[in-house]
């Protein structure tokens, strides 16, 4: 069976019906959203950023190192399975299982306390008290443990996190690969709480994936526009979620803008080394360097929120740790 015309070869301007390019015979009205050419339904492929075609996926495909063309885990048909992301959702649906055990069995963990967020745990008082008492109070590892842990008096606060994750998830780590996409989303999680760091009072307390997910938000902004498809959709869905942050109660804002800012500065670091690799043409040694340019900016983001950790825990002073 012949697979159709050439790509790009079903434009008629004195056609009535738009028909899709590999399939002259069907007539359609959905377009891809980065070639703005007809799609039908066999030709169509999900992406981040709503429907592309099957010529612009095969022209993306060919862009990814050769280790992520070829997934380990897939599906009946073929499809890659979206392993991080389905592992981040069930090890935090298993840490609220033990937030409740610490709760309702005696004698268990406290783990919500345990992985809860506050600036103090990540202040030089922390650690000048930790040193003088003995006491282990100096616990940065906090920044990344409290995006797996969600309030309990309101168990939306998990199911929305993490139907979220599940929606963008899958896609954006299709795109970018399982070790980029974990990588965003732990350093979204990390700026997060840097924010909170620098811009919550000392004894406030955060929890959940929130700063992670909007780090996401943030990377499948870059990727629409990288693609080249039109995002106000996505757009309009971040101004909303940001309103939200803004004027809801209980709410940890900070957490959310340094979660989005951090998923723009990780994202940007792919997008700048694709467009290094366009511009120097799509072989396999400027695949490497692409990859190892995206790696090495994602370093370089991981080194200044560590960086600004250092700096934040110093302007919390003794007086305002023992005053807490």
């Amino acid at each position: 069976m012949s697979s159709g015309p050439a790509y790009g070869a079903y434009h008629d301007p004195s056609a009535d019906q738009p028909v899709c390019p590999r399939h002259p015979d069907r007539v359609t009205y959905v377009r891809c959203q980065r070639c703005n050419r007809p799609v039908c339904t066999d030709c169509q492929r999900s992406s981040p950023v709503g429907v592309l075609c099957v010529d612009c996926v095969r022209e993306h495909q060919r862009s990814l190192p050769r280790r992520q063309r070829a997934p380990r885990f897939v599906n009946r048909r073929g499809q890659a399975v979206p392993v991080a992301t389905y592992i981040i959702i069930g090890l935090t649906a298993l840490v609220y299982v033990l937030q409740w055990a610490g709760q309702l069995i005696p004698g268990f963990p406290d783990v919500y306390s345990l992985m809860l967020f506050s600036p103090m745990h990540s202040s030089w008082a922390a650690l000048e008290i930790s040193q003088l008492t003995g006491q282990l109070l100096y616990q940065p590892w906090r920044m990344l443990t409290s995006a797996l842990v969600h309030s309990m008096a309101s168990p939306l606060h998990l199911l929305l996190n993490m139907l979220v994750l599940w929606l963008i998830g899958r896609q954006i780590e299709h795109f970018i690969g399982p070790a980029k996409f974990v990588a965003i989303y732990v350093l979204s999680a990390l700026g997060g709480s840097v924010a909170v760091l620098f811009l919550a009072a000392p004894n406030s307390a955060v929890v959940g994936a929130s700063g992670a997910v909007y780090g996401l938000f943030a990377a499948l902004w870059m990727i629409g526009r990288r693609l080249g498809a039109d995002t106000r959709g996505i757009t309009v869905l971040i101004i909303i979620n940001f309103a939200f942050s803004f004027l809801g109660a209980n709410i940890s804002w900070q957490g959310h803008l340094g979660g989005f800012l951090t998923g723009l500065a990780a994202s940007a670091a792919l997008v700048v080394a694709d467009k290094q690799r366009e511009a120097a043409g799509s072989t396999p040694e400027t695949r490497k360097r692409a990859n190892r340019r995206t790696w090495l900016g994602l370093a370089l983001v991981a080194v200044l929120l560590i960086a600004l950790t250092v700096i934040g825990g110093l302007l919390i002073n003794t007086e305002a740790f023992l005053g807490q």
